[in-house]
Parts: structure tokens; sequence; C-alpha cells
């Protein structure tokens, strides 16, 4: 699912960090507002030296940054619920251990 990176994009570094966070695309707003149609081309000349002095494609940074922060996919259904069920029954066992020390000691 393609994430778009808005907020605070006012140079080419501004839209690589984006890029490194995930964000297939970004989003111009106050910095346009503020500096005018000549922003857009500002940035991205910008963030094409960027990549052409790292040697590398804005597809590959989000290709790599989407590699790193992917998760595994989670259960679905049934699975899930006995998964969290599991994980409640944990807490819950270790509750019940920290109730009876506490009970033990409260008898010493």
């Amino acid at each position: 699912m393609p994430i778009i990176g808005c907020g605070g994009i006012a140079s080419g570094a501004d839209a690589l960090a984006f890029a490194r966070a995930g964000a297939a695309f970004v989003q111009l707003y106050t910095a346009f507002g503020y500096d005018g149609p000549g922003t857009c081309r500002r940035i991205k000349d910008e963030l094409a030296q960027e990549l052409a002095r790292r040697n590398t494609t804005w597809n590959e940074v989000v290709g790599e940054a989407v590699g790193e922060h992917a998760r595994a996919p989670r259960a679905t259904g049934v699975q899930m619920l006995v998964q969290e069920a599991e994980e409640l029954k944990g807490l819950l066992d270790e509750l019940a251990d920290r109730m009876n020390k506490d009970d033990d000691e409260a008898s010493i």
C-alpha cells in the first residue's frame, strides 16, 4: 500500500527523509504556498542531486525502507483470536503469580 508523506517538506533532503521512512510519494503544501511555483522544481532538483550523489534512485530508497520496516503479516480470523487469547492468558498467569507472591509475603 503506497504511503504519501506530507508535512514539513521544504527541501530535497526533507523529501528524501520521507522516502527513507517508506513514503512512495510526497505532498507539498506550505513550502509551495510560501515560496511559490518554483518550489516544486527546486525540491526536485535538490532531490535529484542527492540521489545522484548517493548513486541510487527514489524507488530503490523507498523499496529498501519498506523492506526494513515491513512486518510479517498478522494472522487472520480464528488464528488471530487464538494468538490474542494466548497472549492474554500469559499476562493473566503472570498477574496471578505476582498476586500469589504478594500473598505469601504478607503472611510472613
